[in-house]
């Protein structure tokens, strides 16, 4: 498959011209969407390994180390404290002794469906082909929408869909703040799950993976702690996955954020963050033209500049009060004042660190942010850049990311000089085992809407040849008038012209209801198929649903997923 839009192809500032991309997601049951091949994207790894760094490396520094070196240590020091968070989490030793090369993914810690699941099996997968380590980002500096998962109701013929909690709703906060608030509910969701799922003869993955949710829980109660719903829903997918061979390691953004190679690269940004602003701002302008799209808010909104505030591309927020804000920063003497609205106002923090800081000094200074209960965490864009520019050597998204690193791609080239390691776009769909769908489409709909509406614009079409007398009379009216219409449309208008044109205004809809009550038996015919058809479109829509969360689906048919993807991503005989 071509590939789409690729950093691969840069050399320092050079980038290809931008090109919309149509990425689609499979919509059949068991396919697959994976661009590029896996022999594309091994060959981009063992090409990186052979170059030993990236392109326009040498010439970038990180405050006051140069690239190549910082990606060492960074890879380093996040590879030990996702080993730290990945054992702690499983209850067992995870080390690993490989640093490179480095696959990474994300996702929030949801209960999300097997297409996302897929990412997490292709990067164990092809971490394993070129021997070197998983790497799954919990992404838990992401707001928590809801505390729900929705599942299938009724039967084949006429399904539905409801919804089971699985803890206590709230108001929207980072997953990162969010805590078990009702273990009854929590106890009894994978009961609940599979009395639910029991009707359509499937027995739910939720009845495997939940005692790790709720054995997490209790254990960080019963030692006086809080219990993270990230990290309890987290230890259920995992343990899953290690036990069928998937090894990854896991850790929270909130955790790499906490890290001195995160801050290094934080404070790089932030003491230029008027540069980093316009670099920013100009390549969402190129996307939104490339797209075509109006919306101030989509992709991502532009970054601000006023008062001499600089908008950045992080969340900041306090422990105490959880609501994130977007961060500003301003420059005053060797003192950076940090804000979440750019007015002095907004003021939450202040740090002494001037523009040549070292590494060593803006990670102390950012210390302080943490040890005042403040949380800097990245954006969705910022995300993938630190990833890829200072930690992997590929990157696996779902289709969303990928559209979007596009643009990430050129931020590194223009502001950072460097063309980022690759990325891989992958996705897939499965159909919970519901039964078969029904042979219609809406090309079927299409169809019978407009048979009927051919019976009542031109029921004279569909008469037959015995009419009666009246009936006839009508027929000959209405192609007179139509003969009439087509001879006056070519003739120079009159006032006489325009009031004959009035009447047959007039009479056409008259004669077209009086003989349309003709085809009556018709179109009630194809009122029914029509009804029929729009019952089994509506139920086909939950028949083919790729939406429903994974554990709801068979062992099976996840394990099947991870036969399928290996297929594509074993090495070749």
């Amino acid at each position: 498959m071509e590939l789409l839009e690729r950093s691969a192809t840069m050399t320092g500032h050079e980038e290809p011209a931008w090109e919309r991309t149509h990425i689609r997601v499979p919509r059949e049951n068991d396919t697959f969407l994976v661009q590029p091949e896996a022999a594309v994207i091994v060959r981009h790894i063992e090409q990186l390994r052979k170059d030993s760094e990236l392109p326009g490396s040498s010439q970038c520094r990180i405050l006051d180390g140069a690239l190549p070196a910082f990606r060492t240590s960074a890879r380093s020091e996040i590879i030990a404290a996702a080993s730290r968070w990945t054992s702690e989490l499983l209850g067992r030793s995870v080390d690993v002794a490989v640093t490179s090369p480095l696959i990474m993914t994300g996702h929030q810690p949801e209960l999300f469906h097997p297409g996302v699941f897929a990412k997490n099996i292709a990067t164990s997968q092809l971490a394993t082909r070129v021997g070197g380590i998983g790497l799954n980002l919990v992404v838990d500096n992401d707001l928590m929408a809801n505390t729900r998962i929705r599942v299938p109701i009724g039967d084949r013929d006429n399904p539905g869909t409801s919804t089971i909690q699985f803890d206590a709703a709230r108001a929207p906060i980072p997953w990162e703040e969010a805590r078990v608030a009702d273990m009854s509910l929590l106890e009894s969701f994978a009961g609940r799950v599979a009395a639910a799922m029991r009707p359509w003869n499937i027995d739910p993955l939720v009845s495997e993976c939940w005692p790790k949710v709720v054995d997490k829980a209790r254990e960080r109660l019963d030692k006086h702690q809080h219990a993270s719903l990230a990290e309890c829903l987290t230890v259920g997918r995992a343990s899953l996955e290690h036990e069928w061979g998937l090894g990854n390691l896991e850790l929270p953004i909130s955790q790499l954020c906490e890290t001195n190679a995160f801050r290094s690269f934080a404070a790089h940004i932030l003491l230029r963050a008027e540069e980093f602003c316009r670099v920013y701002n100009q390549v969402l302008s190129e996307y939104r033209e490339t797209y075509r799209l109006r919306s101030s808010s989509h992709p991502v909104p532009e970054l601000g500049f006023q008062n001499g505030w600089c908008e950045t591309p992080f969340w900041i927020w306090r422990a105490d009060d959880p609501r994130r804000g977007r961060l500003f920063v301003r420059q005053v003497g060797e003192t950076l004042e940090l804000a979440t609205a750019p007015e002095s106002s907004g003021i939450v923090h202040s740090l002494t660190m001037r523009p040549d800081s070292s590494s060593d000094e803006a990670a102390a200074a950012l210390q302080q942010l943490s040890n005042a209960g403040l949380r800097l965490r990245t954006r969705a864009l910022t995300t993938t850049l630190f990833s890829r520019l200072c930690l992997g050597d590929v990157f696996v998204h779902g289709i969303g990311g990928a559209k979007y690193d596009a643009m990430t791609d050129r931020i590194a080239s223009r502001f950072f000089g460097v063309s980022l390691p690759d990325y891989l776009t992958l996705s897939a769909t499965i159909w919970l085992p519901l039964g078969d769908p029904y042979s219609v489409t809406t090309s079927d709909e299409s169809r019978l809407r407009q048979m009927l509406r051919e019976l009542q614009q031109n029921p004279q079409r569909h008469l037959g040849p015995h009419l009666s007398t009246d009936a006839q009379q009508l027929v000959t009216e209405k192609a007179l008038l139509i003969a009439q219409q087509n001879s006056n449309t070519a003739s120079t208008s009159s006032p006489e012209m325009s009031r004959q044109g009035h009447t047959r205004y007039r009479r056409f809809p008259e004669i077209n209801r009086a003989l349309a009550k003709l085809t009556g038996n018709q179109q009630n015919l194809i009122r029914e198929e029509l009804v029929q058809i729009e019952q089994h479109l509506a139920a086909n829509r939950i028949l083919t649903s790729r939406e429903f969360s994974f554990c709801l689906y068979p062992a099976e048919a996840i394990q099947g997923l991870i036969a399928a993807q290996k297929s594509q991503f074993a090495s070749p005989a």
